[in-house]
């Protein structure tokens, strides 16, 4: 028997990119998993939203910057 199960994945906030694209895996059963791979993939989350390594970078007060993209 095949039965749908749910599943979690993180994607950026900013520009649309899913981990799961660049990962073994392309989601978790648990969403506490998939965001702990994100954040240990170099992704950010701030105030509850996630953005992938090309979506920011720090200035000179190692202050994250969000780089304006447009979501896919």
């Amino acid at each position: 028997m095949i039965q749908p199960v749910k599943m979690y994945t993180v994607v950026c906030d900013n520009c649309g990119e899913n981990i799961g694209a660049s990962q073994d895996y392309s989601c978790w059963a648990d969403d506490s998993y998939a965001e702990e791979n994100a954040i240990e993939s170099d992704w950010e989350k701030i105030n509850g939203k996630h953005y992938c390594p090309a979506c920011f970078k720090r200035n000179d007060k190692d202050e994250l910057v969000i780089i304006k993209k447009s979501a896919v």
